[in-house]
């Protein structure tokens, strides 16, 4: 299957919210209590969002590979201009 400029884009922005969830995770681990059963359980939560940013770092790369079947999509008009139908 070929990769349109909305798939790819919604990878893309699933990656940004899973490494935002991956900070957020990090920075609470930080403050607590190394020998703590919450420091391990967040240590494992930080692992499996790592686990899942890697997931969809794979995807997004695959699906790059596949451009679009659309040739509108295909003639760049500018970089960046696949996430030109998305909201910020």
């Amino acid at each position: 299957m070929r990769t349109t400029d909305g798939h790819l884009d919604a990878t893309s922005r699933r990656l940004l919210r899973e490494i935002d969830e991956l900070q957020r995770l990090e920075v609470e681990k930080r403050r607590t209590a190394r020998a703590s059963d919450e420091f391990h359980e967040l240590a494992a939560k930080v692992d499996n969002a790592a686990r899942r940013v890697f997931d969809t770092a794979g995807a997004e790369l695959i699906e790059a590979r596949e451009d679009s079947p659309r040739q509108d999509e295909q003639d760049e008009n500018h970089p960046g201009d696949w996430t030109d139908a998305s909201r910020n």
